[in-house]
């Protein structure tokens, strides 16, 4: 099936931007970059944002990034924009704690508070960014069909295993075949996109690149969106192959943070109902409000600037001035205090006089419009610092940022300073590192050689019941008394493992004489030694059936079963022994 395959393309559904590649078998390192226009502008951007407009029906797209912008804001002005579902910073809802459930049913909420389908909203948004890219394709090459193509889709390392499996679904219920179809952690693509083109230090008179690194060096990969900060340590290997050697870290607190950071500000001064109405009744103005902020944020640097201009439209005034529904103690005259000036409610939320108003501009000192970056740059240093606890600091050689928020000069900064004798390489086109990579990741899954598990994986299996065992488990069975529930373990958590290899084989046997099926329910546990696959820290995330030849005894059964572990997936096969019937699958994370 790989000889068919004459295209490598990569999705990036981000946070915040979104994009596509895609690189031909011949050439693997010549990769195009589809660019993008957005309608404000004539200079082209290398991605789109992650905008979703939703027909009225509620799953069909009318359109996707820039245009669903565009759209959404002459619907908007129209007035007939309500019953259109309009989504951004969709991605982020499938960022959860291990033991948070995922279902298959998970409800996304619009920018106005209606709520569809999750898998929908994901499925559409990769459908439109995968037909966008065949019907580009099929500008220079008139013969090329879908089967040619191996697409990637690029997923973070710190999501948990149901999210990435969702993501999985949603590819497919796209169209995209599961065998044309490979996940990529995003910050190995990354780390594949820069030990293949030189990337220079940004802090440091030094020549490191990621490609000079000799074998053995290791290097943290930060890959900093508007989502997520996704984090791992990476050991060049070879001089074609990386391993990850510490754990993926991480939190849910990317460069979208600040924009949310801004408008509790807005909504502290003007109050909620007042910054909600605004949303939804000036939804241009709001979108051309916010996207001129997002400006200001990625290029704002303290040591250059003492104050900050934002322009804000006349909407935001209007709105906070308007009046409400005069109540029957205003009619009669019994309450008459007088409403606050826009200018007075500003200067009266908790920045003070740091932020003042000029006409139709917000002006904030540089200090007060750091404390935006605040939590988002706080919570980076945090993780970083994390995974150097997990490794000493001195055995890095260097620190390799990408992603949108990795453009952030004020981030940079931060970052520079927390560890000064780091070098800090951030590629040119810090973007799209992980779109580049993903495309490269697909000519040659194998360049990641080992990989850390997060979690402890084993089978729920019994054994013969003892004095220790808890009297509840106990179970009568042909084999004598029995304790169920037991968590036999195959994998344990932040062991390293080579990719796709099977680990170590356990053999398991029937318990009844007459059993014609054994089950095998696999489990996760972010304990290093669980005991019970009912403790608190254990989940079932999948099962594995195995129908049992004809035999007198079926006790005498062997059933083997090993783990491998992908990129982004789990394989768990069994195999009847006697007869070599194997039974293989992707473990379903969702609920």
């Amino acid at each position: 099936m790989a000889d068919s395959k004459l295209i490598y393309a990569a999705i990036d559904l981000g946070t915040s931007f979104s994009g596509w590649a895609y690189s031909t078998k011949t050439d693997p390192e010549k990769i195009y970059v589809r660019k993008w226009y957005p309608h404000y502008s004539s200079i082209a951007t290398q991605k789109t944002p992650t905008c979703a407009l939703i027909r009225p029906d509620g799953s069909s797209l009318e359109c996707f990034g820039y245009d669903a912008q565009r759209k959404f804001e002459e619907l908007a002005n129209d007035k007939c924009h309500e019953n259109y579902y309009y989504f951004n910073d969709f991605k982020t809802k499938l960022y959860a704690k291990y033991n948070q459930p995922l279902e298959t049913g998970m409800r996304l909420v619009d920018q106005l508070g209606r709520p569809l389908p999750a898998i929908n909203v994901f499925s559409a948004s990769i459908k439109y960014l995968a037909d966008d890219m065949f019907t580009e394709l099929q500008k220079s090459l008139l013969e090329i069909k879908r089967e040619n193509i191996q697409w990637i889709l690029t997923v973070p390392a710190i999501w948990t295993d149901k999210a990435k499996f969702l993501m999985r679904e949603a590819a497919i219920k796209a169209g995209i075949t599961t065998d044309s179809l490979i996940m990529a952690l995003e910050p190995e693509a990354a780390s594949v996109c820069c030990l293949r083109f030189d990337v220079r230090a940004v802090n440091a008179e030094s020549d490191v690149t990621l490609s000079s690194l000799e074998v053995g060096s290791k290097y943290l990969v930060v890959d900093a969106g508007g989502g997520t900060i996704d984090l791992t340590t990476h050991e060049v290997a070879s001089s074609k192959s990386i391993r990850q050697i510490v754990a993926s870290g991480g939190n849910a607190r990317g460069g979208n943070t600040i924009n949310r950071e801004f408008e509790t500000f807005l909504a502290e001064a003007i109050s909620s109902d007042k910054y909600d109405m605004f949303k939804q009744k000036h939804t241009e103005d709001w979108l051309y409000f916010m996207a001129d902020f997002e400006g200001k944020k990625k290029y704002f640097d303290p040591e250059k600037q003492t104050k900050l201009t934002v322009k804000f439209p006349a909407a935001l005034r209007e709105v906070y001035i308007s009046k409400k529904k005069k109540s029957l103690l205003t009619k009669l005259n019994i309450s008459t205090s007088k409403k606050k000036s826009f200018e007075e409610a500003i200067s009266e939320t908790g920045f003070g006089k740091d932020v003042s108003v000029k006409g139709d501009k917000l002006i904030f000192s540089s200090d007060m419009f750091s404390r935006f970056f605040s939590t988002a740059i706080e919570g980076t240093i945090k993780e970083m610092k994390k995974q150097f606890r997990k490794l000493s600091e001195s055995e890095v050689s260097c620190i390799f940022m990408v992603g949108g928020f990795s453009e952030c000069i004020l981030l940079q900064q931060s970052v520079k300073s927390a560890f000064p004798d780091l070098p800090i390489l951030i590629p040119k086109d810090a973007s799209v590192a992980v779109l580049k990579g993903a495309v490269l990741y697909g000519h040659n899954p194998p360049v990641v050689s080992e990989r850390v598990v997060k979690y402890t994986y084993g089978v729920k299996a019994s054994e013969p019941f003892n004095k220790d065992h808890p009297f509840e488990k106990a179970t009568f069975t042909d084999s004598g008394l029995m304790c169920v529930d037991i968590f036999h373990k195959h994998v344990t958590r932040d062991q390293l493992v080579k990719t796709d290899e099977p680990q170590k084989t356990i053999t398991y046997y029937p318990v009844d004489k007459r059993q014609t099926c054994v089950r095998f329910d696999i489990c996760a546990s972010k304990l290093l030694e669980p005991r019970y696959t009912t403790d608190k820290d254990c989940r079932i995330i999948g099962t594995v059936k195995v129908q049992l030849s004809q035999t007198n005894d079926a006790r005498r059964n062997a059933i083997l079963v090993f783990f491998a572990f992908g990129g982004t997936e789990i394989d768990v096969t069994a195999i009847e022994e006697k007869t070599g019937k194997q039974v293989k699958t992707n473990v379903s994370f969702l609920e």
